[in-house]
């Protein structure tokens, strides 16, 4: 995601953001098509993906598609502010969590982009959601012991909202593997949930 296609997307591009995307890698996934599924009870704090600029998808088919399209997109905004804080961070500690955290949404996100293009012919650009963006570029206005601490500060929030985004979507989900994806996606983020308490305070 480079910053000529942020500023296509949503008409305006965030300064701190410009520092995460020159640290972005090679295998992140390039722009391209994108779109947004339509609202649901997700618990995101009234965020409605078919209001955002440049997200012009078709409406889900049902509500994993809408589950899988939603929770690719979050992913992809902790892929972003992790990629940053592997190289940004101060302790061996905090790098080895962001690079820990980043490969393992990396891999959640690709699961679930193979799922939509295999079960719904959906493909995809998993694209960075404004408040999103906002959190990362406060993030990166921070050095040393301070952005170390508030990298677990907004990995903590980051889960959170997933973790509310599951439980709305949890009653919904029909489709076993969607379902089971998401109960191991809630177990595994409120794990680290408390583990990133325990060292944001330590």
């Amino acid at each position: 995601m480079n910053a000529p296609f942020l500023i296509r997307a949503f008409g305006f591009i965030l300064p701190g953001f410009i520092a995460v995307s020159a640290c972005a890698r090679s295998d992140e996934p390039a722009a391209g098509d994108s779109a947004s599924a339509p609202a649901g009870d997700t618990g995101m704090a009234g965020m409605d993906h078919s209001q955002m600029p440049g997200m012009n998808r078709s409406p889900a088919k049902d509500a994993d598609h809408e589950f899988l399209r939603m929770m690719t997109d979050h992913h992809e905004s902790m892929i972003v502010m992790m990629n940053a804080a592997m190289e940004r961070a101060t302790s061996a500690t905090a790098k080895a969590d962001a690079r820990k955290v980043h490969d393992k949404q990396r891999q959640e996100r690709d699961s679930m982009v193979a799922i939509m293009k295999m079960a719904y012919n959906d493909t995809i650009t998993p694209m960075v959601m404004p408040s999103a963006m906002a959190m990362n570029d406060s993030l990166q206005q921070k050095t040393g012991a301070a952005y170390d601490r508030d990298m677990y500060r907004h990995g903590i929030m980051h889960h959170q909202e997933a973790v509310k985004m599951i439980d709305g979507f949890l009653p919904r989900l029909t489709r076993p593997n969607v379902r089971q994806m998401a109960e191991k996606m809630r177990a595994d983020q409120q794990r680290e949930i408390q583990e990133f308490q325990r060292k944001q305070t330590g």
